[in-house]
């Protein structure tokens, strides 16, 4: 049985505009018979706790480079997904087509939209969430949790195999969700509206509660969101704004503490994304000028889409004689359901083979992953607290299910059904299991210098079984199973020495790796087509310094790679078969620099950077890449400036203002084979202010304050690349003005 997708919900009728009048005016009451906290008076950059290593530790003592998003400060600036902040992380860039859909890239470890698996993990605290398996589309899928209810987002950059297993080879990202209040009830609600140019409206609506229970031993914590993203891409046949975007969702969380050495937290997390369309405009090779008019497309059907996701995590914590030991367990579900026009690609052919004119295509896609998880890990210390140490097992067993029902013909003139044979349907149906046994250990020499090393052994077992049938399919149908097998070790070793506790440089050499698979493709279809293509690994050297100085007031947070990319995993097709194979190698190597500075009492301002020189080493013919081209959507330069002004006002108000300025740099669409292209660099302005008192927050936030049209995808619309079909951009949203009010209670 095929599975279903729903994201359904209350449909705001209110206005953006209108939200945003109503906000002020409501605010502004609020403010009026209410009381605030004191103005902020220290000079000194803000501590920062990190977990992204699985324990907890100062943010200046980490061996790695970690960037750490406040929330707290994301959704009041309208900054509630990757494509809005991507670029306050050094060395992190996105590929996005619609939202859900994206990306995530980290140190230009990426071979382009046709990744075979995620080069990045994702966690929500102690939960892996998305695919591992190449059929499961991970690589595409992304979770892009609203930080409604966030403490931080962690990005910890460069592999972290001996932690985190496969596919943590660009790096991690962690949304660390808030901890519930054992002792004290409370919550805050949120209203919000958003406007945008060229476009329509859109809404926000959020809440939390934390209720103890049992006043320091078991409480809850309930959190839940619905937002309307405005669309802003016009269909050519009519449509405005097709894709507009519904998110909404929640978190459940039960934490309970009978003793000072033992806690369990049992959590579920939900969000729904449904897009109406890509964020895409039409454009033409070369140039990458507007077809039909700026942020317009041509689609005959409605390619709407849909993401169903569910987190359920089990933690338990505990400590005996000495030793911590935590159990995570998870299970997971991630449901797709999407619509695409396929007319540019098969509809030209099929009307010359038919003699039929004007003949469009429907294909449709399904996907389904069912995640269970298991992680058992201990830590203690040893020889006089010299040692640091910490180990664990790990395992995990993914289905999935990767179905198209069968790409349909019909009328682009009358939009009825066309009766002719389905072009193709297909159906893989695949598991993927993977069992781990890990050990990290730091060993104190000194006071002053550390040794961090760690190993990790993978074991990794995959089965299918593919299904096609149809016009594209030799013969009318094809059915074929296989199987595949691999075990990889991974290590690491970090070294630190700290000048003062303020200070210190580290180096770092590991390692990570991607499974390989069975492939999906037939015997004798092309003499690349293995059976299984092998797992891909890669090698990372870093150096570091760390440190906050003039009495704090400075921190910085520098780094430089050079990483090594072996057996690369590339996705090619023969005779109608998409698959795998291993070639060519790959050299990332680049720096990041991180500086926030206080000046003052209230004022802070960051500068975020990055330098990543991406590119083949050696050809890569599958996939049409020639030693030295550069690796697909990966920016050269790319960074940020922030500021933060907070101050007292008369009448016990809080007062801030604040905004970035974003840079992207030029990249290269794809390899040379392929009729790359350059896509050029854009810069965008983000600006935001509030007021406060007390228990009342108004925001209100402008993005994308000069209108650019940053380009953050590029593919064909043709069956190949080629110099004449057009292709398929996919633009940031356009300049957006909005408001959030939010009181406490």
């Amino acid at each position: 049985m095929r599975p279903t997708f729903t994201a359904n919900g209350p449909k705001y009728i209110l206005s953006a505009k209108a939200a945003l009048l109503a906000g002020v005016a409501i605010c502004w009451g609020g403010i009026a018979a209410a009381q605030t906290a004191p103005p902020p008076s220290s000079t000194q950059v803000t501590e920062i706790v990190v977990t992204a290593q699985k324990r907890t530790e100062k943010l200046q003592d980490v061996p790695a480079s970690v960037t750490a998003l406040n929330t707290r400060t994301l959704s009041p600036s309208g900054l509630v997904r990757f494509e809005d902040y991507a670029a306050l992380v050094p060395g992190l860039s996105i590929t996005s087509s619609s939202e859900g859909f994206t990306q995530l890239t980290i140190r230009g470890i990426t071979t382009g939209l046709s990744q075979s698996a995620p080069s990045t993990s994702i966690y929500v605290d102690e939960a892996p969430v998305g695919s591992v398996n190449a059929y499961g589309h991970g690589s595409q899928i992304t979770p892009d949790i609203d930080p409604a209810d966030l403490a931080q987002i962690e990005v910890l950059k460069g592999p972290q195999g001996t932690l985190y297993g496969a596919d943590s080879v660009g790096g991690l990202v962690k949304f660390v969700t808030t901890s519930p209040d054992f002792h004290t009830f409370g919550g805050q609600i949120a209203v919000g509206g958003t406007t945008v140019d060229h476009g329509g409206d859109g809404y926000t609506v959020r809440g939390t509660v934390n209720v103890p229970i049992i006043q320091g031993d078991l409480v809850a914590r309930v959190s839940g969101f619905d937002r309307e993203d405005p669309g802003f891409i016009d269909n050519v046949t009519g449509q405005k704004n097709t894709n507009d975007t519904r998110v909404n969702g929640g978190r459940l969380e039960l934490a309970w503490k009978p003793t000072d050495h033992f806690s369990l937290d049992l959590s579920a997390l939900t969000q729904d994304v449904r897009d109406g369309d890509a964020a895409v405009e039409d454009v033409r090779y070369g140039s990458l000028t507007p077809i039909y008019g700026d942020l317009k497309s041509q689609h005959y059907i409605d390619a709407v889409s849909t993401i169903v996701e569910r987190v359920y995590n089990a933690t338990a914590k505990g400590d005996i004689n000495g030793f911590d030991l935590v159990s995570s367990t998870t299970y997971e579900t991630i449901g797709t359901g999407a619509q695409a026009d396929a007319t540019n690609s098969f509809g030209p052919t099929l009307s010359a083979v038919f003699h039929t004119p004007n003949i469009g295509v429907d294909a449709p896609l399904i996907t389904q992953t069912d995640r269970f998880t298991q992680e058992l890990r201990v830590s203690s210390k040893a020889f006089d607290n010299r040692l640091d140490y910490q180990a664990g097992v790990y395992l995990t067993h993914e289905t999935d299910l990767l179905d198209i029902p069968g790409y349909s013909e019909f009328s682009t003139v009358t939009r009825g059904p066309i009766a002719l044979p389905k072009i193709i349907a297909a159906e893989i149906q695949s598991k993927y299991d993977e069992y781990s046994a890990f050990a990290n250990a730091t060993y104190h020499f000194t006071s002053q210098f550390d040794v961090l090393a760690g190993v990790r052994y993978s074991q990794d077992n995959q089965d299918y079984l593919q299904n096609y049938s149809g016009l594209l399919v030799p013969g009318g149908t094809f059915i074929k199973p296989g199987t595949s097998s691999d075990s990889v070790p991974t290590y690491l070793v970090s070294p630190e020495y700290k000048f003062s506790e303020d200070q210190m440089i580290y180096a770092r050499v590991s390692d990570g790796y991607r499974p390989g698979g069975p492939n999906a493709a037939p015997p004798g279809v092309s003499p690349n087509a293995k059976p299984s293509f092998q797992p891909d690994t890669l090698t990372s050297y870093e150096v570091g310094y760390k440190s906050e100085l003039f009495d704090r007031t400075v921190s910085i947070d520098a780094a430089a790679f050079y990483t090594d990319w072996q057996k690369i995993q590339i996705e090619t097709s023969a005779g109608g078969f998409k698959f795998y194979v291993n070639g060519g190698a790959a050299v990332s190597e680049g720096g990041e620099l991180a500086v926030l500075y206080k000046p003052l009492a209230g004022l802070t301002l960051g500068l975020n950077g990055s330098y990543t020189d991406a590119h083949l080493t050696s050809a890569a013919p599958a996939a049409g890449g020639l030693s030295g081209d550069e690796l697909p959507f990966v920016p050269k330069w790319a960074g940020s400036l922030t500021a933060d002004y907070r101050w007292a006002l008369p009448d016990d108000l809080m007062a801030n203002v604040g905004g970035s300025v974003n840079y992207t740099g030029d990249r290269r669409s794809d390899y040379s084979a392929n009729y790359p292209l350059t896509v050029p660099s854009f810069t965008t302005v983000n600006l935001n202010a509030g007021i406060q008192r007390d228990r009342w927050n108004l925001s209100v936030f402008a993005k994308n304050v000069t209108d650019s049209r940053g380009i953050i995808y590029l593919a064909t619309e043709g069956l190949s690349p080629n110099k004449t079909s057009p292709m398929a951009a996919g633009v940031i949203q356009p300049r957006t003005f909005g408001a959030l009010l939010s009181m406490k209670f």
